[in-house]
């Protein structure tokens, strides 16, 4: 979600009433900064790095807590 089509992507489902994880490499930067000021509290922010397990099950630790095991 920091730059690109996940960016807008995350933006766009946003604006249609979706909740949405955007799931960002830098959840401190300016991608993901002007996510959190223009969307709205339906948009969570999740720090993921794919390269990295401890990461992905973080992220889906955080998507579970919030949406359940489907």
């Amino acid at each position: 979600c920091d730059t690109g089509f996940g960016h807008l992507l995350a933006k766009r489902l946003d604006s249609k009433g979706f909740h949405v994880f955007a799931c960002c490499l830098f959840p401190d930067g300016n991608g993901a900064s002007e996510l959190q000021k223009t969307c709205s509290k339906r948009l969570k922010i999740i720090d993921l790095d794919v390269t990295k397990d401890e990461s992905v099950k973080h992220a889906k630790e955080i998507v579970t807590s919030n949406i359940g095991d489907c």
